[in-house]
């Protein structure tokens, strides 16, 4: 595990060909035990903490971030551990007080992946509610937009303002229980608490604060012009190098690599396209084809 600050550490961290998202710990040091900041998908992955002499039958509380299975998938498990474990998600991400897999075709993505719904013991339903264990509070941010129940937990601890965001950078475009609008309302709700740290679910950690105000700034402009290209125009060159060029400025060389190779199969004389491709592949990027896929799912939807 890597440690962040005194008592808050990240279990699970940031894998580009992992199935799951980045999952983080917190030491209460009381009898409230350990608390978990999402579980991710596989309970082996979590067994790291025993390294640092925890134990899993002592994470008594999990909170969830929001309802997409690779941040809460393994929950189940966890009761095989501790029975009295509770979970903690915003009521308009569960159903009847469950976590379910509510997305189609994110069930289909997970088809083979074995799922059992959990009950959520606490529904978040207020703005800045206050979960506190042992001399830890939780501020629960609700931050719709890539979810509409999706919730960034704030700790201040050891003199520094660390968000658990779940996905900042996730997608938050019009489609799929996505909401653009929100998302920008969202983010810059976070712009104003001028965090110092930024716990994602699916990048490394980001700090200091003008890294992580980077950070936000810089997914907002990136949702704006996805939705451009998703949603109204695939062929929309001037979306895609912004899209391309703001990936790069954010280190995500994965997606920049996607995007210059999509923009250039509909541009191939694009000179900015093809330097900025040179320069990504310095990085030595995994290699998919996310853009292209996600543009066919979502013109199959809208049609």
């Amino acid at each position: 595990m890597r440690n962040i600050v005194d008592n808050v550490y990240i279990v699970n961290p940031y894998d580009p060909n992992g199935s799951g998202c980045c999952v983080y710990m917190v030491d209460t040091k009381s009898d409230e035990g350990l608390v978990l900041i999402d579980a991710g998908m596989e309970i082996e992955l979590l067994r790291v903490i025993e390294e640092d002499g925890f134990d899993l039958k002592d994470i008594k509380h999990c909170l969830i971030t929001h309802g997409h299975i690779d941040h809460y998938g393994v929950c189940n498990k966890l009761k095989e551990f501790n029975k009295d474990i509770k979970f903690y998600a915003h009521d308009l991400d569960a159903e009847d007080n469950e976590l379910k897999i509510r997305d189609p075709s994110t069930a289909q993505m997970y088809a083979d992946y074995k799922y059992e719904p959990i009950k959520i013991n606490r529904i978040i339903k207020n703005d800045n509610e206050i979960l506190k264990f042992g001399n830890y509070e939780f501020k629960c941010i609700h931050i719709p937009g890539h979810t509409p129940g999706s919730v960034a937990y704030l700790l201040e601890t050891s003199g520094k303002k660390i968000l658990f965001g779940g996905d900042l950078l996730g997608i938050a475009i019009n489609f799929q229980g996505g909401n653009l609008d929100a998302y920008l309302k969202s983010m810059q709700k976070l712009i104003e608490l001028k965090i110092d740290i930024s716990c994602e679910g699916h990048e490394d950690l980001i700090e200091p604060a003008e890294k992580v105000l980077k950070f936000i700034k810089g997914y907002m402009e990136l949702n704006k012009n996805l939705n451009t290209v998703v949603l109204e125009n695939p062929s929309d060159t001037k979306a895609l190098f912004e899209l391309a060029f703001i990936s790069y400025e954010l280190e995500f060389y994965e997606m920049t690599l996607d995007f210059c190779n999509y923009l250039l199969e509909i541009q191939p004389e694009n000179e900015k396209a093809q330097k900025l491709l040179k320069e990504t592949k310095k990085h030595n990027p995994t290699k998919f084809e996310w853009i292209k896929n996600f543009i066919n799912r979502a013109s199959g939807s809208v049609n």
